[in-house]
């Protein structure tokens, strides 16, 4: 499906009239979160991107390694990546789908998935405490990451 038609049916699955502006990017809000689509027709691909907050001041350690660990072959990211945004100065989540390989129901999902994986994420960088003690590599337990998939 092209990604006009693909925002079109998510939209009259949701109730949200949604439509590329002509800079190719459409935004909607999920559960107090700014979600945005972008449209890459050189590569007829969807992006999808929120933002995740901003960085503590101090003692990261513990947060990035446990983003870094969970970008590896998407373990507690559903395919998406998580990274920085140097731009805004904030993390942000990112999920890449091909046109080609969705239609409606497929976009949808994916759309519902990506918002509860940034609902989560969103959720340990707001509540990380950079001023407490480190760790030691102790990893932060990523909330909901039970219902992840694992093999």
């Amino acid at each position: 499906m092209e990604a006009t038609d693909l925002i079109k049916v998510f939209g009259e699955k949701t109730g949200i009239g949604l439509e590329f502006d002509a800079d190719n990017v459409c935004s909607f809000e999920a559960d107090g979160m700014i979600v945005t689509i972008h449209n890459l027709r050189e590569i007829d691909t969807i992006a999808i991107t929120g933002d995740l907050g901003e960085p503590p001041p101090w003692n990261m350690e513990s947060l990035y390694r446990s983003m870094l660990e969970a970008n590896y072959l998407f373990k507690d990211t559903f395919g998406a990546t998580i990274s920085f945004n140097a731009e805004s100065g904030r993390f942000a989540l990112c999920r890449a789908l091909s046109c080609k390989a969705l239609d409606g129901e497929l976009f949808f999902f994916a759309v519902e998935r990506f918002v509860s994986t940034l609902e989560i994420w969103a959720r340990i960088v707001r509540d990380y405490r950079g001023d407490a003690p480190k760790n030691d590599g102790e990893k932060i337990p990523v909330p909901g990451a039970e219902g992840f998939l694992r093999v």
